[in-house]
């Protein structure tokens, strides 16, 4: 997974079965075709709301059809949507579950899929020439939920190819505040700071109580106030607009096509392993701040860790999350190492642990979406209007 590694080729990286009925985005993706087949079937009609129970019998009777590209879209985008981390997974998630029927009722599912041929490209590597960063414009939304409610400048172009390249950098990515000046982005040295700060604040929280439930931060992306981008479907939508974890119900985006520096040295996150490479490299210790909220969503008590990305910094300018890699890892315990990375010190909070290894979650990442951390972003090339229309259920482009 180092930046002079080679790409692997598809056919070594495609996805498997056992990639998706390993992974709790890859068993909800199978899933919901599954179901998708069933509540089409006429003897299912009726059912309001079939139970647990009535669908895995619907299940063991049906010969699985292979589904098309549009509703493999679809399905993953309902799969993206419901993901969350910060509370526990509905009783009925068969992503999350592990019981080996449960699987073996998904296989010939999961088989009938991988022989489409249709994830075959989701394993992909970065295109450096299709990468689009999103700026939501959704004011009314926005406003609501406490983010900037003007686009920054760079996006605020008028739509279509530029008349000359738009020289840009990682602060132009917001826009001026209150009339008070302009609002830097927020650098990876001031993320870690805060980071460690946290750690610190609900360690000590953990020393006066230790069996008190603080419910902190359940992402593990790098900080928002770096550049992101996404690339595009084969019919030419975005994928950043379409797949979206948390999305609140987001209607319109305007996106810029960037253009990147040839030598950008990407780190591919192509699974588990890949992300696990990460944190054994550069451990970030979250243990109490993480300690809880990803408890409830996996059902895990040990020590967690997340990348350092000012570290990370120092050998990748950008880190990928394709589509392969985010049905392979996201919401999965990803085991990173036996004990705790590093010294131990006396306030890590163990009360309660389950076991004495240190392991990760990958959350809070959109498929396909690249973070970068370094400024290799050389100019936008290209403006583009994206709006969700509703009586279509699809985005369209103007």
């Amino acid at each position: 997974m180092t930046a002079d590694d080679a790409p692997p080729t598809l056919h070594d990286d495609r996805l498997s079965v056992e990639d998706l009925l390993a992974s709790p985005r890859g068993r909800s993706l199978v899933f919901g075709l599954a179901v998708e087949q069933v509540e089409s079937l006429p003897w299912t009609r009726d059912e309001e709301a079939p139970g647990v129970e009535a669908v895995v019998r619907n299940l063991r009777c049906l010969c699985p059809v292979a589904p098309t590209w549009s509703v493999v879209k679809e399905a993953i985008s309902d799969v993206v949507d419901a993901a969350v981390y910060w509370q526990p997974p509905d009783d009925d998630d068969w992503g999350t579950a592990e019981i080996g029927e449960v699987r073996e009722i998904l296989r010939p599912f999961a088989e009938t899929l991988v022989s489409t041929g249709v994830l075959d490209a989701w394993s992909k590597p970065l295109d450096p020439d299709d990468q689009w960063a999103l700026a939501w414009d959704d004011k009314d939304l926005n406003e609501v939920n406490g983010r900037h409610t003007e686009l920054p400048a760079v996006f605020d172009l008028e739509t279509g190819p530029t008349d000359a390249s738009i020289e840009i950098t990682l602060t132009d990515l917001y826009p001026p505040l209150d009339g008070h000046g302009t609002r830097l982005a927020w650098g990876l040295s001031e993320w870690l700071a805060d980071v460690l700060t946290t750690e610190t604040e609900y360690r000590h929280d953990f020393a006066k109580n230790p069996h008190m439930e603080l419910s902190g931060e359940w992402w593990s992306t790098p900080p928002d106030g770096l550049w992101s981008s996404t690339g595009t479907w084969p019919d030419g939508t975005l994928i950043g607009v379409e797949l979206v974890e948390d999305d609140f119900g987001l209607e319109g985006a305007r996106a810029c096509r960037l253009k990147l520096r040839p030598d950008a040295r990407i780190a591919e996150i192509r699974g588990p392993e890949d992300w696990a490479d990460l944190c054994r490299r550069y451990p970030l210790d979250v243990t109490a701040q993480r300690r809880h909220v990803w408890f409830e969503t996996t059902g895990r008590k040990g020590r967690w860790v997340i990348p350092d990305w000012s570290r990370a910094a120092e050998e990748f300018d950008g880190v990928h999350v394709g589509l392969a890699g985010y049905l392979r890892a996201a919401g999965a315990v990803i085991d990173v190492a036996e004990g705790r990375l590093g010294e131990e010190p006396e306030t890590v909070p163990t009360a309660g642990n389950t076991d004495d290894r240190t392991a990760s979650v990958l959350a809070g990442w959109h498929p396909d979406t690249t973070f970068w951390l370094n400024n290799v972003i050389e100019a936008v090339i290209e403006v583009a209007e994206w709006r969700y229309d509703g009586d279509a259920d699809w985005w369209v482009r103007g």
